[in-house]
């Protein structure tokens, strides 16, 4: 096993509960969303937001680093490696229409994470081969926060659970309820938008997918 992957399993290992957030509707509210969330022990949080200028996402960014010093919660930049550098994020995620690893690892370094959005198991292999941290696999349900014209489901999962060994992040539409249904298809860690930060309790929302997860064996 490479560097890379040592180093990415070891700093992944805990997470198991990853959330997506956007800018919020000020930085105020954002910052006190990103301590709930750290206080309820998620592992990752990924900052994305598209409707930001460039200088309120720096400042959210750094906000949510301020927020994540000293704890375990990781700190995920999307789709700004460039971002993910000045706000010293633990890492950086792309989808497919973004930088390929390679060259999001000139603009970061080697130290820190990059993840890979993956929609079928030949994505996922070739994140594997470009030396990826990590997979985001999905959408695996209709999702509020992002839409898809198709939605490779469950079997992907399932695909993914028994083909790839980097860690895997189910993602689109996962609740508490259909949670049992992923963790079926042999991945214990999802990635969830608004079923958290959507919540009136986002914290409490937070813990019960965290006390979900890691009480699993």
């Amino acid at each position: 096993m490479n560097e890379f992957r040592l180093r990415s399993e070891r700093l992944l290992a805990d997470a198991r509960v990853y959330v997506l957030v956007d800018g919020c509707a000020s930085a105020e509210v954002f910052q006190q969303l990103m301590e709930m969330l750290v206080s309820a022990g998620v592992g990752a949080i990924q900052l994305r937001d598209k409707r930001l200028a460039d200088r309120e996402l720096l400042d959210r960014a750094r906000r949510l680093r301020q927020a994540t010093t000293d704890s375990s919660t990781l700190f995920i930049m999307n789709d700004r490696p460039d971002l993910a550098v000045l706000a010293t994020a633990d890492g950086v995620h792309v989808g497919q229409d973004e930088l390929p690893v390679a060259d999001v690892r000139k603009i970061v370094g080697p130290e820190l994470l990059v993840g890979v959005s993956t929609h079928n198991v030949q994505q996922a292999g070739e994140a594997v081969r470009d030396q990826a941290s990590y997979i985001g696999v999905g959408p695996t349900f209709p999702s509020q926060t992002k839409q898809f014209a198709d939605f490779p489901g469950l079997q992907l999962l399932k695909q993914v659970a028994g083909q790839i060994k980097i860690p895997a992040f189910a993602i689109g539409g996962i609740t508490l309820r259909r949670l049992e249904e992923v963790l079926a298809m042999g991945i214990d860690r999802v990635a969830v938008g608004s079923a958290i930060t959507a919540d009136d309790h986002p914290a409490d929302a937070a813990r019960k997918f965290v006390q979900r997860l890691n009480d699993r064996p």
